[in-house]
């Protein structure tokens, strides 16, 4: 029966994880730990076939998604929160059709800007969760 080399296992399996930074889905990123785990248990047990191998690849993929996943998934949008949440952080606003311009961006505010007039500068003291927050 026909066998995948080692090599070309580890070859997928490295493609798979680079096409993962173009897609961003974390599905081929286990598919390709996959193959690279495959790989290596190949360089240690003789496979009977082509297809075990591919099973075996799919098998530790859907594994370790279900065990890892959701945890890369919250650590990275938890990163991404905290850089997002403290790029901008206080300046001078201008009121604009009822949302604050800061820093060449319109924000929206969970605070009364009615009073304000179009044109207004207005205090901003922190950026929490993609709103602004004046000082009052």
């Amino acid at each position: 029966m026909v066998v995948i080399s080692t090599s070309y296992l580890l070859a997928i399996g490295i493609l798979l994880i680079g096409l993962e930074a173009l897609i961003f889905s974390f599905v081929l990123f286990f598919l390709g730990i996959g193959f690279i785990i495959t790989g290596i248990i190949s360089q240690v047990y003789v496979f009977d076939n082509a297809i075990v191998q591919i099973a075996t690849a799919f098998v530790i993929a859907l594994v370790s998604a279900y065990f890892f996943r959701k945890k890369l998934l919250d650590k990275i949008s938890e990163i991404s929160e905290k850089k997002e949440q403290r790029a901008h952080v206080s300046g001078t606003g201008i009121v604009e059709d009822g949302m604050v311009k800061f820093d060449g961006t319109y924000w929206k505010t969970l605070d009364d800007i009615s009073s304000y007039k179009d044109g207004e500068q207005i205090e901003i003291i922190d950026v929490i969760n993609n709103m602004v927050v004046i000082k009052k």
